[in-house]
């Protein structure tokens, strides 16, 4: 369905009154009026035209035309939408993470060499801090000697440290999963939002551009009233000040679509100077369900409940990495060497030698350090599941004052058609005593702008129960 809403709401009550028969306001045949605004004069009399040169910012961005319905909007929006891509960066670094942690569970190698000169034999202590070195202490023998280290370990037994990093990491990835997917229903509603309103600028920007062709008309009907005398001047100065206060109008109208279509290029993540019209009507369209079924859609749906229950196995999963302290940690341990040189004992100069052993420790005092780690990650356990609580009634609270404003926007579109209505036959009734002589102009005027308000109020009134609308289903999530 094209959009003729707009055209219809203004046109069809004034231009089509069976009791004024073939003739307008002024005795002016129908066929003389002007033609409807149609979304193509919208278009090409659009005095905005947005040109980006090949070195401006976001030059690089894909431009799109054509029709645009609101499904289509909302794929584009999610294929090109530059916080939702940054979003999906996240969630895919912290695949790799994961993956990361999983793989400390295996086995892992390195190669060292270790070049020494000094002038006497002693001990020292390896200084490299790697995740795989030779041997924690390196004999030093007088003289000078290089080696050529090969070292390999297996964890054996860490009392829950890799599994607690590895779920960690895990609850980590489902946490940018979440975002990501909260992001994508974010950024639906901020498509559906721009979309809408850049569609209630359109509609407005038609009644207003019809409404100031037919004061043109009235102006040139008036000035021919008023020069052969069935006038006076001031009905004429009257419709000359409205002209111009439509004409200001059409004028505002043309700024605020424009910027709104900034909004909605903006949220959809494309080059500025995309040309397209949208494809859906901003018609009335009823809402199934209740508040119960919708918060119950917001439980299963909303990806903000996954991210906070994830959050608090994240942090259970660090709470079982700082109780791992409490646990002897256990590596088997390899290594192979081929000493150049100085040896300890004198003979190893060229040869290859090897050790396997296991490596095991448990840390007997240290003031107190690891058990207030470990109350500091049971608290911060406790203070993620009152977070989780306050995410659930957070997502309660969006559902419900997104219904409410439904409700309220459903009740108020209503209110409009019956002002409408109310309008279309105060209008009928004047500008038939008036052609008949049993009222002013003055009077006919006036009705003619109130029914012009009454339409413009439906269309904001359907404008705003759309956008509620489109809230409620973000509220509940739904793309």
């Amino acid at each position: 369905m094209r959009r003729l809403l707009a055209i219809q709401l203004f046109l069809g009550a004034i231009f089509s009154s069976p009791a004024i028969g073939q003739a307008d306001d002024f005795g002016m045949p129908k066929e003389n009026l002007p033609a409807p605004t149609s979304v193509q004069d919208v278009l090409t009399t659009n005095p905005i035209k947005l040109f980006v040169s090949a070195d401006a910012p976001s030059s690089d961005l894909p431009t799109v035309g054509g029709s645009f319905g609101l499904d289509d909007a909302v794929k584009v929006g999610l294929k090109n939408n530059l916080t939702l891509k940054q979003s999906e960066r996240a969630w895919t670094g912290s695949k790799f993470l994961a993956r990361a942690a999983l793989g400390k569970f295996g086995p892992s190698a390195s190669f060292n060499t270790f070049y020494s000169t000094s002038s006497l034999n002693q001990m020292l202590f390896f200084p490299n801090d790697t995740t795989v070195a030779s041997s924690p202490m390196q004999p030093i023998v007088r003289g000078t000697s290089l080696s050529l280290i090969f070292a390999g370990t297996q964890p054996l037994l860490t009392g829950g440290r890799l599994m607690g990093g590895y779920k960690a990491a895990r609850a980590l990835e489902r946490q940018a999963s979440s975002g990501y997917h909260a992001d994508g229903n974010t950024t639906a509603l901020k498509v559906k939002e721009a979309y809408w309103e850049t569609a209630w600028y359109e509609a407005r920007l038609r009644v207003d551009t019809d409404y100031a062709k037919t004061k043109e008309w009235s102006v040139s009907n008036m000035q021919a009233r008023v020069e052969e005398g069935k006038a006076p001047r001031a009905d004429l100065l009257r419709e000359k000040a409205e002209l111009a206060r439509a004409r200001t109008q059409v004028n505002d109208d043309y700024r605020d679509y424009n910027v709104a279509l900034v909004k909605l290029k903006v949220a959809l993540g494309i080059n500025f100077s995309s040309l397209f019209f949208l494809k859906e009507s901003l018609d009335y369209v009823e809402v199934a369900g209740d508040l119960s079924s919708y918060l119950t859609m917001a439980g299963k749906n909303r990806p903000e409940l996954t991210q906070a229950e994830s959050k608090v196995l994240e942090l259970r999963a660090r709470r079982m990495v700082a109780r791992s302290k409490y646990a002897p940690q256990v590596n088997l341990y390899g290594l192979g060497s081929n000493i150049t040189g100085s040896s300890p004992d004198g003979h190893a100069d060229g040869r290859w030698g090897g050790v396997v052993g296991v490596v095991g420790g448990i840390t007997l005092f240290d003031s107190g350090t690891r058990l207030n780690e470990l109350r500091a990650a049971s608290n911060t356990v406790k203070e993620a599941e009152i977070a989780r609580q306050e995410v659930q009634q957070k997502v309660a609270e969006d559902v419900s004052i997104a219904w409410i404003n439904l409700e309220i926007a459903r009740k108020n579109v209503d209110l409009a058609k019956a002002e409408v209505v109310s309008a279309e036959e105060d209008q009928r009734l004047i500008h038939i005593r008036y052609l008949v002589g049993k009222s002013i102009e003055l009077e006919d005027f006036e009705s003619g702008v109130k029914l012009l308000q009454a339409r413009l109020a439906l269309l904001e009134s359907i404008y705003k129960y759309r956008v509620a609308q489109a809230r409620l289903q973000w509220a509940s999530g739904m793309l």
